[in-house]
């Protein structure tokens, strides 16, 4: 039986053992004692034709090591090796005549995984050394299909990204008003979504909503709620309606721990109004012409969690009355939620300064005040999705 018969899982191929040795009898000594146990050998006689089995053989799980041999000895082998992150990551036992104290230390501290002192015992063959090895070789190939998963996701990763910015809106001219918006995902890809639609009639529909949770999960129920709020706003002409709707939606396909914040609005040039209605997400700002800015707040809670018809879930349309000139700003938590350094937030009344002192500037000149003034404030990585969405009417 092979001593990795219990270790199928991740050592269902033989395990390849390069054996560094200038002595011959040693060698075989060690490969007459393995063989027993399913392992398979390459051999070298030095430093130098271990490097080069390593470049031309990846297999290797394992390199049994000498430290005294001629030209390219042990101690500069691992101090190739610690160049070399592919190299780094073979376990090697050592397995040398040097017995003192201060030699022990040094390849102990150059990363090796363990050291024998030559001559080996019976017991060292035939039991300790084979237990060693089956334990480092099962570490290496774990790690190595860690490895292996986590390209995988980070392959996945870069799918869904390329995919949610695909689905990001292209135009920013409708009739009776100017978009200008930015997006960060914190992850490479995110749960935020915002969209504007033309619908019927020459009305234009806003979108922003914000997923709980990040990475692919989020991006997925994002793209759940662009596949169908769109569709909802045009059927029922009214953002409250096509949140009960998609509400329901949330419930039927999404887990539990799932929650969906969102703002949808209806704008009518003709009439000059525009139709909003708010589920748990932070409240938009209105920026009349001359006059100070408002809050588009409700009480209301988040989609997702509880049934439509829910009194918890109390979703209602209100009316703002636009003139040429006004303006709308948009946005998800991860902007006013960004902390600083001291864990301090961005916050809304910042955001509100920002936008009061600069309303006059051209939209997309406001757009990159905010966003400058939200990195200088950050001055790092964002730990979640920043959507920003910026409306000239």
């Amino acid at each position: 039986m092979s001593l990795f018969d219990d270790a199928q899982e991740v050592c269902s191929t033989p395990p390849v053992i390069l054996i560094v040795d200038d002595a011959r009898i040693n060698r075989e000594l060690l490969r007459l004692n393995l063989t027993k146990h399913g392992c398979q050998f390459l051999m070298a006689t030095n430093g130098q034709e271990a490097i080069d089995a390593l470049k031309y053989h990846p297999e290797i799980d394992l390199i049994l090591l000498d430290l005294v041999m001629p030209k390219v000895d042990g101690f500069a082998f691992l101090r190739w090796r610690a160049g070399h992150p592919e190299a780094l990551a073979v376990p090697v036992i050592v397995n040398s005549s040097l017995d003192d104290f201060d030699s022990i230390t040094q390849a102990l501290t150059m990363g090796t995984y363990d050291y024998f002192t030559k001559p080996l015992s019976q017991d060292d063959l035939e039991t300790v050394l084979p237990l060693k090895i089956r334990n480092a070789v099962t570490a290496r190939r774990l790690m190595a299909e860690t490895r292996r998963q986590n390209d995988i996701m980070r392959r996945e990763l870069e799918m869904a990204a390329r995919y949610q910015k695909f689905l990001l809106p292209k135009g920013a001219e409708f009739p009776g008003a100017r978009i200008t918006f930015l997006f960060e995902p914190c992850t490479g890809v995110g749960g935020d979504y915002f969209d504007f639609l033309e619908m019927a009639g020459g009305k234009l529909g806003l979108v922003v909503a914000d997923v709980s949770g990040h990475g692919v999960a989020s991006a997925m129920t994002a793209s759940i709620v662009k596949a169908l709020l769109p569709g909802y706003l045009n059927q029922f002409l009214s953002p409250a309606k096509a949140f009960q709707a998609l509400n329901q939606d949330l419930l039927r396909l999404t887990q539990e721990d799932v929650f969906v914040t969102a703002f949808a609005a209806i704008y009518e040039p003709e009439r000059s109004e525009l139709t909003w209605c708010i589920a748990g997400h932070p409240p938009p700002l209105y920026m009349p012409r001359g006059e100070e800015i408002e809050s588009l707040a409700a009480e209301s809670l988040f989609l997702g969690v509880f049934e439509s018809d829910s009194p918890l879930l109390d979703l209602n349309d209100q009316c703002v009355r636009v003139r040429s000139g006004d303006r709308l700003a948009l946005y998800t938590d991860g902007l006013t939620e960004a902390p600083d350094a001291r864990a301090d937030q961005y916050g809304i009344n910042r955001l509100q300064t920002i936008l009061s002192q600069n309303r006059d500037r051209p939209l997309e000149d406001l757009r990159q005040i905010v966003w400058q003034d939200l990195q200088a404030f950050v001055q790092g990585e964002f730990p979640d999705d920043v959507a920003f969405i910026l409306v000239d009417f």
